[in-house]
């Protein structure tokens, strides 16, 4: 019987020990590393229809608040939507931050605040996965040049 318990409480202590390391989780500011630095406290025009949406499911990292891509068709009456960005606005970042998990990896964010037609000034953050996707302030032509230019697409 001290032998089954025995192995009971170390097949606990091991998925114990597995869910911990599957939720540990970190968060480093990379304002100062490059490429972040240049992404950083200098405007940069739209080209591509965003959006800022409010998404109260603490699904973000940083902020209750993200810029994404928009779709007039697929975000048509979506109350989430706090502020529609047109191509030539602009988007000013102010810092990054790294977030790291064992479960995913590293990700990365770039951080801003925006003043909203109510006076309100919140947080926003803006998923940096840019490395392979094309950013809000690119065109399609760009983006597929400057990923030839690495010669990693075709």
């Amino acid at each position: 019987m001290k032998i089954i318990l025995g192995i009971v409480i170390v097949v606990i202590l091991l998925m114990g020990l597995f869910l911990w390391y599957l939720s540990y989780s970190s968060i480093e500011n990379v304002s100062q590393e490059l490429p972040f630095k240049n992404y950083l406290n200098k405007p940069f025009v739209v080209k591509q229809p965003s959006a800022l949406i409010h998404n109260s499911d603490s699904q973000n990292r940083f902020s209750d608040y993200y810029i994404d891509v928009y779709s007039e068709e697929a975000n048509e009456n979506n109350p989430k939507i706090l502020k529609k960005y047109k191509v030539g606005d602009t988007i000013v970042f102010t810092s990054a931050k790294k977030y790291f998990n064992n479960h995913v990896g590293d990700s990365y964010y770039l951080l801003g605040h925006e003043k909203l037609d109510s006076g309100e000034v919140i947080a926003f953050e803006y998923g940096a996965g840019f490395e392979y996707m094309l950013a809000i302030w690119e065109t399609n032509e760009a983006f597929l040049e400057r990923r030839k230019l690495k010669k990693d697409f075709p």
